[in-house]
């Protein structure tokens, strides 16, 4: 019985991983799935960064976060407090891979996105460590492929 509920799980598990779909870029997952498929791709990615985070895969996590923030803006959810979540998201991974100024940017736009939809900032907030030798926010570079 156990080898059967192991199979099942490595069989889920592998859906994860090997939907082609979750491969493709933003633009190609937007043409070529339903609107309405659309929040479970993105809950897909969410899915399979958390699973690169735990193995340790930050850069290939970074991307699926990347795609996820990308298709909630595409469909209209920029201000939305899963779009925050996101951002807080993308904002620990990048204080794990280092890079402090990215994190900063990510934690002010969602705190933005907070702010504007009166979302109780206990219940959304994470904790970002500073980066060593982080410098001002002043001097951080914008992120440049998050949509205006």
């Amino acid at each position: 019985m156990k080898s059967y509920h192991f199979a099942l799980f490595f069989i889920i598990s592998l859906g994860l991983w090997a939907d082609p779909i979750l491969d493709e870029s933003v633009e190609g997952i937007l043409n070529h799935t339903r609107l309405s498929r659309i929040p479970t791709v993105i809950s897909l990615l969410e899915e399979r960064s958390h699973e690169k985070i735990l193995t340790g895969d930050y850069l290939s996590a970074k991307e699926d976060l990347k795609k996820a923030i990308l298709l909630k803006q595409s469909i209209g959810m920029k201000e939305s407090e899963g779009n925050a979540q996101l951002l807080f998201q993308m904002a620990d991974l990048e204080t794990k891979l280092g890079h402090s100024c990215e994190a900063l940017h990510y934690t002010a736009l969602a705190k933005q996105i907070v702010r504007k939809v009166s979302i109780r900032q206990e219940l959304t907030q994470v904790s970002i460590k500073q980066g060593q030798g982080g410098g001002k926010w002043e001097t951080c570079e914008e992120v440049s492929w998050l949509q205006d």
